[in-house]
């Protein structure tokens, strides 16, 4: 059972998919409320729009209303022209690209081009031919998507980074104590758990700087984190260099030995300078 254990602990449902959940039905129930026809079109840009952090969320929001008016109305005059025509689609999609392109907006391709193709295939919807009644509606229902995930993110559970900060470095540390008892008793260093441990922080304390200010209120513990990440990594070039010897639990030669002792002692001193640091910030 253990294995089964270590499964559902690695592959625990993320705050992030029940955020898209609840923002989905929140979403489906305003429309209902609004007497939207289509709904479909909510949820997807509800979908399409539930980021990683609220601050990033914001960003990619104001990216995709600008998006959604460009693959409407590209996607409004081109069926105007011709529905569901082959070439114009495809002129449709780079064109619809190349905008969000040169505006710059970041996130906001592919709800932009779905747009695009939603008015290109209206007849799909069981009509003959794209109205501006329908382009109106698909862009007040992606508005009405988008501001909702925007909300759900913002009110339900806002990601607290700087606890993922602390808890993604309790396991690195924990990683690296393991890898240097590895490399003491010259058995297989597993280097790449350690690396990617210490990109799991990195990556923790780049979502923490890019949200406002208003929402992050330990700055003070976070730097003192993203400072020991050099130590951290050059620990990891340690782990390396050690491994690269392939040492096994025959005696090596003395240079080799010589060579073994001090990356090994230089990865204790490492270690143990993260570990004053640590103890003096409790103190503190």
């Amino acid at each position: 059972m253990d294995w089964l254990s270590r499964t559902l602990g690695n592959h625990r449902m993320g705050l992030r998919i029940v955020k898209t959940g609840i923002a989905v039905t929140v979403c489906v129930v305003v429309s209902f409320l609004l007497k939207l026809n289509q709904p479909f079109f909510a949820v997807v840009a509800t979908v399409m729009s539930m980021g990683k952090s609220i601050d990033i969320s914001f960003k990619a929001g104001k990216n995709k209303l600008i998006g959604v008016l460009i693959g409407v109305a590209i996607g409004f005059g081109f069926a105007t022209l011709s529905p569901a025509n082959a070439g114009l689609c495809g002129i449709g999609i780079i064109l619809t690209l190349y905008l969000c392109q040169q505006f710059k907006l970041a996130g906001a391709e592919t709800l932009s081009c779905f747009l695009f193709a939603a008015m290109m295939f209206h007849h799909n919807f069981g009509a003959n031919l794209v109205t501006w009644r329908f382009a109106v509606t698909c862009t007040i229902d992606s508005f009405i998507g988008i501001i909702i995930a925007l909300l759900v993110n913002l009110v339900i559970m806002p990601p607290n980074y700087a606890d993922e900060i602390k808890n993604s470095c309790a396991q690195l540390r924990l990683q690296i104590k393991e890898s240097i008892g590895q490399a003491s008793a010259r058995r297989q260093i597993d280097a790449r758990a350690v690396d990617a441990a210490i990109q799991k922080v990195t990556s923790n304390i780049n979502l923490y700087i890019a949200e406002a200010k208003i929402l992050r209120w330990n700055d003070e513990e976070v730097f003192r984190i993203s400072c020991q990440m050099a130590t951290y990594q050059n620990i990891l070039d340690e782990l390396r260099a050690v491994k690269v010897m392939e040492l096994t639990e025959e005696e090596p030669s003395p240079e080799l030995l010589t060579v073994y002792q001090y990356h090994m002692e230089r990865m204790h001193n490492l270690f143990e300078s993260t570990a004053e640091a640590e103890q003096k910030s409790i103190e503190h």
